[in-house]
């Protein structure tokens, strides 16, 4: 594929820079990334499952709450 083609349309979306720095954290603490999350959080949203992404131990947020 071309450099810049891509098979599915880019969203956007703009969390609080906080709120997508945690959220960083959090997706690298269990080994994903942030679109990976994001896709399994959408699955469960429209029911295509029932398991949620991981989600780390509140511990690592201990610091920002």
């Amino acid at each position: 594929m071309p450099h810049g083609v891509h098979r599915i349309q880019a969203r956007t979306y703009r969390p609080d820079p906080a709120l997508y720095a945690n959220a960083k954290r959090a997706v690298d603490a269990v080994d994903s990334t942030m679109n990976d999350h994001l896709v399994a959080f959408l699955r469960w949203l429209t029911h295509e499952t029932d398991e949620l992404p991981a989600r780390p131990d509140r511990t690592l947020f201990a610091d920002s709450q």
